[in-house]
C-alpha cells in the first residue's frame, strides 16, 4: 500500500508499526499463496478471493467512516492476505501462460502506469473524509473485476502450452464464426 502510513496516521493508529505489519503479513501470505497456486485452479482462486475482496473493502470504509479501528486494521490484513492468495500472484503467471511476449510487455508497462497514475492522484483526493469514499470505490471496481473474472477468465492450471494454444483459439474461432455469419445474414 503506497500510502499507508498517511491512511493509518489519520485513523490514530501508529503508522509505522501498522505498515510492518503490513510487510510481514505480506511476505507470509506470498508464500502461503505459491502453495494455493498448486492446490486450486487460477479461475477458483481469483475468483473466490475477488469477491471476498470486495466485501473487505467496503467494510474498511465503512469502518474508517465509523471510527472501528480494529475492524480497518483486520479486514486491511485480511485483505492483503486475500490479495497475496490470488490477484498478486495469479495476475502476473495468468499474463505469463495465455500471452505472447510482446502482448506480455505491454500489459505490464499498462500496470506500472495505472500503479503510476494512483500513486499520484491518491495524495491529492486522500483526506481523512474521502478515505472511507475511496476504499468504497475500489470495492465497486474491484466487483466488476470479479464479474469479468465469472465471465471471461478460463482455468489454465495443468494444461500445457498446446492445449491452452487450443483453448484460446477454439474461443477467438467461435467469436470470429459467430462474426462472420452475422455479417453474412446482414448482407442477404
Amino acid at each position: 500500500m503506497f500510502y499507508s502510513n498517511t491512511i493509518f496516521k489519520d485513523i490514530g493508529f501508529s503508522a509505522n508499526k501498522i505498515t510492518a505489519l503490513i510487510g510481514i503479513v505480506n511476505f507470509i501470505t506470498s508464500g502461503v499463496g505459491i502453495v494455493l497456486l498448486g492446490m486450486f485452479g487460477r479461475k477458483t482462486l481469483m475468483l473466490t478471493c475477488s469477491c471476498l475482496m470486495v466485501v473487505l473493502l467496503g467494510l474498511v470504509g465503512l469502518s474508517i467512516d465509523q471510527h472501528w479501528n480494529t475492524v480497518t486494521v483486520a479486514c486491511i490484513m485480511s485483505f492483503i492476505t486475500l490479495f497475496e492468495f490470488s490477484s498478486g500472484p495469479i495476475t502476473w503467471l495468468y499474463m505469463s501462460e495465455i500471452m505472447q511476449d510482446k502482448a506480455l510487455s505491454i500489459a505490464t508497462v499498462l500496470n506500472w502506469c495505472m500503479n503510476l497514475v494512483i500513486s499520484i492522484i491518491t495524495p491529492t483526493i486522500a483526506t481523512p473524509e474521502t478515505i472511507p469514499y475511496i476504499f468504497y470505490s475500489v470495492s465497486a471496481l474491484t466487483l466488476f473485476g470479479s464479474i469479468f473474472i465469472a465471465i471471461f477468465m478460463k482455468e489454465t492450471k495443468g494444461l500445457s502450452q498446446n492445449q491452452l494454444e487450443v483453448l484460446f483459439v477454439k474461443h477467438g474461432a467461435k467469436i470470429a464464426e459467430k462474426n462472420l455469419l452475422s455479417d453474412y445474414r446482414e448482407k442477404e
